[in-house]
């Protein structure tokens, strides 16, 4: 780092008054979003590539190959991403005055060296077992920007003569129900009996066996994708802006403020939440991976049918339309959570000061949690599975 990187000229900063525009930088500034948009797009590719396709069947071997062209991928992001900041930082330094080019090179390189760190820590973490670490890196950091929130709440009630328990309450109800909605967006599912051929539970044999006979099914989750949709779909509408601040395209400048609900130029806020819901919905119901296909051989191989379904071509048609049911109305939900979630954290934007409570990311805790606690389980099954298969020889 340059002596004089992070110095200004001459003076000191208070001398420059409130009025100096000002850009704050941090070594994380970029987060998990090189990762993120990373994975997507290799699920996509993984769908679309016959040697991909092919890859992603072999096991063990062929997940880590997919990890290293995900960490080669989410680098490429993360250079890009960092490019466009540090460029969108010059006019902030003093530095970049005089030195432009090596302005850029240097904080692009802290960008990167940040990011790719975030990610690592994620994936030391996944393979720690406690469920996806970037999605709990994601829900610390609101569950801290809930604390700060919380503050200024807090900060700001004190300060009024208006009795406040009627807000609080309210904001308190409104957070159980969107949470509840949560839970059961990333919860539910279809039951798909199955019947296997010629195969009997060995507890069925023995009328003194403790284990419970467990009748199989197949789930059809509502929601598979957690997240995504709307990760996805909050990457889709803010590309434009992206696009219109690197090329300056009036076109892209006029989508960018149709796309914008705060924005009085452009359509109306309506329009921008309409489209919000749309893509929400259309994100949770598209299957590029043709699951109903997968799921049939799988079947077969295992030996395992749909009662009153015959395997091949009909069990494929019933559980595509099972699965478009289920998602059809599991993007319902979803998409009515996230634009509510979206419009209550508008609204509270206007009568907070500025800041909001965050119901968009109550899916990202929910989902968080959930996973956390089926790892925890787990582990718990762990010792006694290990204890049986000793007793067994295994």
């Amino acid at each position: 780092m340059p002596e004089n990187y992070l110095n200004f000229l001459s003076g000191s900063t208070e001398e420059l008054g409130n009025l100096t525009p000002e850009l704050e930088l941090s070594l994380f500034q970029l987060g998990l979003s090189p990762q993120i948009a990373a994975s997507i797009l290799m699920q996509i590719l993984c769908v679309l590539l016959p040697p991909l396709v092919k890859l992603r069947k072999e096991g063990l071997d062929a997940n880590e190959k997919i990890k290293r062209y995900i960490w080669w991928i989410s680098l490429g992001f993360a250079v890009i991403q960092a490019l466009i900041l540090s460029c969108y930082s010059l006019p902030y330094s003093i530095y970049a005055a005089s030195h432009r080019v090596k302005h850029v090179m240097i904080t692009t390189l802290f960008l990167v060296c940040g990011a790719m760190t975030m990610g690592w820590i994620s994936d030391k973490i996944s393979e720690s077992g406690f469920g996806q670490g970037s999605s709990l890196i994601i829900c610390v950091n609101i569950l801290t920007g809930y604390t700060d929130t919380l503050y200024k709440m807090l900060a700001q009630l004190s300060g009024s003569s208006v009795s406040w328990w009627p807000y609080v309450l309210a904001v308190l109800g409104v957070f159980t129900i969107v949470t509840m909605w949560a839970v059961v967006v990333t919860e539910s599912f279809r039951k798909i009996k199955l019947q296997y051929y010629g195969f009997k539970l060995a507890s069925a044999t023995r009328e003194d066996s403790p284990i419970t006979e467990v009748e199989p099914y197949l789930p059809f989750n509502i929601n598979p994708a957690g997240m995504q949709p709307v990760l996805t779909t909050s990457y889709f509408l803010a590309f434009p802006s992206l696009i219109a601040s690197v090329f300056g395209s009036r076109l892209w400048e006029h989508v960018r403020d149709i796309l914008n609900p705060d924005t009085s130029r452009g359509a109306d806020p309506w329009v921008y939440y309409m489209i919000y819901a749309f893509c929400v919905f259309i994100f949770n119901i598209i299957d590029i991976a043709n699951v109903p296909k997968e799921i049939a051989d799988y079947l077969n191989k295992m030996g395992a049918r749909v009662p009153n379904i015959k395997p091949g071509k009909a069990t494929v048609d019933f559980l595509t339309k099972i699965q478009a049911s289920t998602r059809f109305w599991g993007g319902v939900l979803l998409s009515l959570l996230a634009t509510t979630s979206v419009l209550l954290d508008r609204y509270l934007r206007s009568i907070n000061e500025g800041f909001p409570i965050g119901f968009t990311s109550i899916l990202i805790i929910v989902g968080s949690i959930i996973e956390l606690r089926r790892s925890y389980q787990a582990y718990n099954v762990m010792p006694s599975l290990a204890k049986a298969l000793q007793r067994y020889g295994l």
